[in-house]
């Protein structure tokens, strides 16, 4: 007996055979992220990402609506295997830009924050690749090696994609980003986020500069870091963990927290005497830590405006049970959160005005 595997519907190779250019691949390669497409040509046919990188499909989605054709990435993991094995990761993704002047750009604005921020950059320009698996010390997988016309062959198959496309494909930068720090999962994909989300680049979201105080309110994993990052001038996003891995190396030591939280009120005090838009990016369950910030918006004649994600409850849990142990929050602490935020009052709290995702998003003006 024979058996038959199902393979990638007529509807999707259809859709893959009709791309052009790499701008095509992208936003294909994006919907497969988001599954709104079941089938991605260098997968498995009626697979999706991996479980482990659930996470991080807001992000890669972004990338490569943003001209970053994302081929594969990982997050940053240390711990052991289901067969007891020690498995480390470095955060990374690897993929192509257009090498035109847009694709430089866009590969430019990738390349320097990420270099500023100590992460691995390849471009064009790495023989053997870096290891960015281990098991038990031993080296397992690499990304960034330059790849072959067969390599590329293998990811892009003739029967799906349209031979001036894999030209293109093989003339464009090929271009990874890692992390050298095994095991951590933050740094590269805020850098990533934020080099997409700057003024200059083309988004199809608009930017909000008016004066104010904007406090996320939201359980963790409800996506106010991407909310953040979509919508605000960078540099405006005040964000705790961010200062306590200042002061400490990491975001999870909380023995920093205190030094943390006195720079991060120096800070935010200095931006709301100048006037500037500044978002606080942090749960804010506790209506006493809402009200702290809204009395300080008002003391210096700026409004204080809510912005809550609305993201299903189930979808946070979703998300936190696959982040790293180091990020994961403990169930009954989400629970928490998810309750309080469930009883938030606006008008109790001090805030002028809420802001919700459908507030954020320009419509259609048909």
């Amino acid at each position: 007996m024979r058996l038959r595997l199902p393979g990638m519907s007529r509807t999707d190779r259809a859709r893959w055979r009709s791309a052009r250019s790499i701008a095509d691949l992208a936003e294909l390669t994006a919907l497969w992220l988001e599954g709104r497409i079941a089938s991605h040509p260098g997968v498995m046919p009626n697979c999706g990402p991996d479980e482990e990188t659930t996470h991080l499909v807001q992000v890669l989605a972004l990338a490569n609506r943003a001209g970053y054709l994302t081929d594969n990435s990982q997050p940053g993991i240390a711990e052991p295997g289901f067969d007891g094995r020690w498995w480390a990761q470095r955060a990374a993704v690897t993929g192509w830009v257009c090498r035109d002047r847009a694709g430089i750009d866009l590969a430019n604005r990738i390349i320097g924050p990420a270099r500023e921020a100590g992460l691995v950059v390849c471009a064009d320009s790495h023989r053997h690749g870096v290891t960015v698996t281990s098991v038990d010390g031993r080296d397992y997988t690499t990304f960034g090696a330059l790849l072959s016309k067969r390599d590329l062959r293998t990811l892009w198959p003739a029967h799906l994609i349209h031979r001036d496309l894999f030209r293109q494909l093989h003339s464009a930068i090929q271009l990874t980003v890692i992390d050298p720090e095994w095991g951590r999962d933050d740094v590269l994909w805020d850098v990533l986020a934020k080099a997409l989300y700057t003024p200059s680049a083309p988004a199809a979201h608009p930017t909000i500069t008016e004066p104010g105080l904007y406090v996320l309110v939201g359980a963790a994993g409800s996506g106010k870091s991407t909310l953040a990052a979509r919508h605000f001038p960078a540099g405006s996003v005040l964000e705790l963990d961010a200062f306590r891995a200042l002061a400490a190396g990491t975001r999870a030591d909380q023995s920093a927290t205190p030094a943390a939280v006195t720079a991060f009120d120096a800070i935010l005090t200095a931006r709301l005497e100048r006037g500037l838009p500044t978002v606080l990016d942090a749960t804010h369950a506790e209506a006493r830590h809402r009200r702290k910030y809204t009395d300080l918006a008002h003391q210096h004649g700026l409004p204080a405006i809510a912005v809550l994600p609305d993201t299903p409850d189930a979808e946070c849990r979703r998300r936190n049970a696959m982040r790293p142990d180091a990020r994961r929050v403990p169930p009954r602490i989400l629970r928490d959160q998810a309750r309080q935020a469930a009883h938030f009052n606006a008008k109790a709290d001090g805030f002028d005005a809420v802001l919700r995702p459908a507030d954020l998003t320009p419509t259609d003006p048909s």
